[in-house]
C-alpha cells in the first residue's frame, strides 16, 4: 500500500509540474499573441495611411488628366492658328510676289527714266547747248518771231524735262511705299511665326512636364497599390497566425484542465486509499469477519464493482440550472468548459475523479456531486438546457473504468 501511495504522489508531483509547465506555455502563447496584436495595429494603422495616400494620388491623377486635356485643347488650337498664319503667309507671298513685280517693273521704268536724262544730258552736250545760257539762246534770234519761237521751245523742253523729273520722283516714292509695305508683311508674318512657334514650344514642353508628373503619380499609385496588397497580406498572415496561437491557448487551456482534472481525481484516489488504510489499521478483523461470513452488505450506496456494469437512475443537468455555481465539485468551471464529459454522482458508490462508462452515451469524469444524487443514481451535464429537459429520467448501464 505505501507503494502504492509513493507512485500515486510520484504521479501527482508530475501532474503538477505538467500544470506549471503549461501555465508557462500559455503565458508564452499570450506574450505572443499580444506582440501579434500590436504588429496587426500597426500594419492597420499604415495600411489606413496607405489607403489614404491612394486616394490622394487618384485624386491628383485627376487634376492633372485635367490639365492635360486642357494642355491638348491648347496645343491643337495653337496648332490651328499656326496653319491659318502658314495659310496667311502663303497668301502673302504671292502678295510678295506681285510687289516684287511691282518693285520690279518701277525699278524698270526709274532706270529707262533714268537713261532718257542721260541720253538728253549727253544730247545736251553733244550740240553744245549745255555751254550756253538760255539768254544767249533767246538774244541770238535773228527776227522777233525766231524770238517767240525760241523762247516757246525752251520753255516747252524745260516744262518736259520738269514732268519727266516729277514723275522720276514720283516713280522712286512709289516705289519706296512698296518696298516699305513689302518689309512691314515680312516682318508682320515673321513674329506671326516666331510668337506661335514659341507658344507652341512652351505648351509642348508643359505637356512633356505634366506627362511626367503623371507618369510619376502612376508609379506611386502602382507601389502604393503593391504596398497595400503587401499589407493586406502580412494583416492575413498575422491574423493567421493569431488564431493559431488562439487556438493552442485554448488547447492549452484544455489540457491544464484535463490535467487539474485528472490531478482531483488522483488526489481523491489518494484520499481513499488513506481512508481505507487507516480503517484497516484501526480495525484489522473487519475485513476478514465480512469475507469469512460470505454475506453480501445489504446497504445500497456500497462502491460499484470497477468494469461491472450495474443498472443506474439517470438525469441531466446544466451549469447554469437554478441554484448552480457552474463550478463542480472538483472545481471544473462547466461554463467555461462546456463541452466537459462530466457527471454527478455519489461519492459512497462512484469515488470522485473516477472515470465511468455510460451505455451509449460514452465516457465521462466523475466530477461532480448533488444533494439529490444518492445511491445508485447519475446526472449528466449537458451544455444545452433542451437537451437536459429532452433527456428527463432514465434508466442506463454504468460501469467504472478506474
Amino acid at each position: 500500500m505505501q507503494k502504492k501511495l509513493l507512485i500515486l504522489m510520484m504521479f501527482i508531483g508530475l501532474v503538477h509540474i505538467f500544470v506549471g509547465g503549461t501555465v508557462f506555455a500559455t503565458d508564452a502563447l499570450e506574450n505572443d499573441q499580444k506582440q501579434i496584436q500590436q504588429e496587426r495595429k500597426a500594419i492597420k494603422l499604415e495600411l489606413s495611411e496607405a489607403e489614404v495616400k491612394l486616394v490622394e494620388l487618384a485624386e491628383k491623377l485627376n487634376e492633372l488628366n485635367e490639365e492635360l486635356s486642357t494642355l491638348n485643347d491648347a496645343i491643337e488650337e495653337n496648332e490651328e492658328k499656326i496653319i491659318e498664319t502658314e495659310k496667311k503667309m502663303e497668301e502673302n507671298s504671292e502678295k510678295v510676289k506681285e510687289l516684287e513685280v511691282e518693285i520690279a517693273l518701277l525699278q524698270e521704268d526709274i532706270d529707262q527714266r533714268i537713261e532718257l536724262l542721260k541720253d538728253r544730258a549727253t544730247t545736251y552736250q553733244q550740240n553744245g547747248i549745255d555751254n550756253i545760257s538760255y539768254i544767249e539762246v533767246i538774244l541770238g534770234a535773228e527776227s522777233f518771231g525766231d524770238f517767240i519761237s525760241r523762247i516757246l521751245t525752251i520753255s516747252r523742253i524745260a516744262q518736259a524735262d520738269s514732268n519727266f523729273i516729277e514723275q522720276t520722283e514720283q516713280k522712286q516714292q512709289e516705289l519706296e511705299d512698296v518696298q516699305q509695305v513689302f518689309d512691314k508683311i515680312h516682318q508682320e508674318l515673321d513674329e506671326q511665326v516666331i510668337s506661335l512657334e514659341v507658344l507652341h514650344n512652351d505648351l509642348k514642353e508643359q505637356r512633356e512636364k505634366t506627362n511626367q508628373v503623371r507618369d510619376d503619380l502612376k508609379r506611386n499609385e502602382s507601389e502604393q497599390k503593391a504596398l497595400i496588397a503587401q499589407l493586406v497580406e502580412e494583416e492575413l498572415e498575422l491574423a493567421s497566425q493569431e488564431e493559431d496561437i488562439r487556438n493552442r491557448i485554448a488547447e492549452e487551456v484544455r489540457l491544464r484542465e484535463m490535467a487539474r482534472i485528472e490531478m482531483a481525481r488522483q488526489e481523491a484516489a489518494k484520499k481513499a486509499a488513506q481512508e481505507s488504510q487507516r480503517a484497516q489499521t484501526s480495525n484489522p478483523s473487519s475485513a476478514g469477519s465480512n469475507n469469512s461470513s460470505g454475506s453480501e452488505p445489504s446497504n445500497s450506496s456500497s462502491p460499484t464493482t470497477e468494469g461491472s456494469w450495474e443498472t443506474f437512475n439517470a438525469t441531466a443537468y446544466t451549469a447554469y440550472c437554478v441554484g448552480c455555481s457552474g463550478v463542480t465539485r472538483l472545481g471544473i468551471d462547466l461554463r467555461a468548459n462546456p463541452d466537459a464529459k462530466v457527471v454527478a454522482v455519489d461519492p459512497n458508490v462512484i469515488p470522485l475523479g473516477s472515470r465511468v462508462e455510460v451505455k451509449g452515451y460514452g465516457v465521462f469524469l466523475a466530477a461532480d456531486t448533488g444533494g439529490a444524487i444518492v445511491g445508485k443514481k447519475i446526472d449528466i451535464f449537458m451544455p444545452n438546457r433542451s437537451d437536459a429537459l429532452a433527456f428527463g429520467r432514465r434508466s442506463v448501464q454504468v460501469r467504472v473504468l478506474d
